[in-house]
């Protein structure tokens, strides 16, 4: 399942500075010191549920999940009501794809802590990536009548719109509604930003615009900046975008296709010859490009070098006509 999909939903600890922690600090001094040094006060202080629930929320942040697992368990052995240990168990069998436990985890943290969300949060999650959209609407809706801004249920609510009603116009809205709550709130802007680029919308650029002022080089932000100029017909924004995309990531070969075909488009053809190439490099098993090289040496007359690259496509794809048509015309060229 996409684990990443709901991106920001997890509470990050920030740990820093160093030295041991002395007998008689408490676990709110041991949240200002280094890992090693809150193992040593977990040592001394082995029933401290707060130092423990800390400790598993590093671990689970540092993708740890067998010894974020283990403190949850050591917590609900000592307070088996506890909410961040129901929490970070249920997060650690959900990414370990025992989702059953980690609805059952869920469940018992509303059940102990019913004014709390995160744990409603998760399960929302949970249920809207299984399809049970009304079970997830459900619980999205007391997040947000026990939160009025929690931007993250908003986001859900619209995912879950959007994938059970089909109803991209309310969808949008409540997304819409997640980033005026919070402007920082990268899913939600991506999200935004391919649902209005469906529509040919151009306010996808300004959702875009903003993802890449929050992620300056996140390539895939780039390539949908890209798709966005190619689908309206422009070039020149479209051969900026995936410039960018292919500087930052040299193994996008789709970036590198499109930039092909638009030079191809423009009937610069050692242009393009040059971007299925590096198309090529970046993924070998890539009959498009193989088509769109060959295409470049039959327009130029090379019928030689197209006849090779029009093979080429057809050992990757028997099926592709469009290259079987293009070894047709080059055989009779011959």
């Amino acid at each position: 399942m996409a684990k990443q999909f709901f991106a920001g939903l997890g509470c990050w600890v920030l740990l820093s500075c160093s030295g041991p922690v002395a007998e008689t600090e408490t676990v709110a001094d041991a949240q200002t010191v280094n890992g090693d040094s809150l193992n040593l006060y977990i040592a001394e202080h082995p029933n401290d549920v707060q130092a423990l629930a800390l400790r598993a929320r590093r671990h689970m942040n540092g993708a740890n999940i067998p010894y974020a697992l283990a403190d949850a368990q050591a917590i609900l052995e000592i307070d088996s009501t506890h909410h961040d240990a129901w929490l970070i168990y249920g997060e650690g069998n959900y990414l370990t794809n025992t989702s059953r436990v980690a609805k059952d985890a869920w469940l018992r943290c509303i059940e102990e802590h019913p004014e709390e969300t995160e744990c409603r949060l998760k399960l929302a999650e949970l249920y809207s990536v299984i399809m049970d959209y009304d079970k997830s609407l459900s619980l999205v809706n007391k997040v947000i009548e026990l939160e009025p801004t929690e931007s993250v249920a908003y986001f859900i609510k619209g995912l879950n719109i959007r994938d059970s009603k089909q109803d991209s116009t309310l969808a949008l809205s409540y997304i819409q509604k997640a980033i005026d709550l919070n402007p920082n709130y990268e899913a939600a802007l991506d999200m935004a930003g391919v649902m209005t680029a469906a529509q040919g919308n151009p306010l996808a650029l300004s959702y875009y615009n903003r993802l890449i002022e929050l992620q300056p080089d996140n390539a895939r932000t780039y390539y949908k900046v890209g798709m966005f100029h190619l689908g309206v017909g422009n070039y020149n924004g479209a051969i900026e975008a995936f410039t960018q995309c292919v500087q930052l990531d040299p193994t996008d070969a789709e970036a590198f296709y499109n930039l092909g075909y638009i030079h191809l488009e423009l009937n610069l053809l050692a242009e393009a010859r040059k971007y299925f190439t590096a198309s090529i490099q970046a993924r070998e098993i890539n009959y498009r490009a193989f088509y769109g090289r060959a295409f470049t040496w039959e327009r130029g007359g090379d019928a030689a070098n197209a006849e090779k690259d029009y093979r080429q496509a057809l050992s990757l794809n028997p099926q592709h006509g469009p290259s079987r048509e293009g070894l047709n015309r080059v055989l009779k060229q011959k």
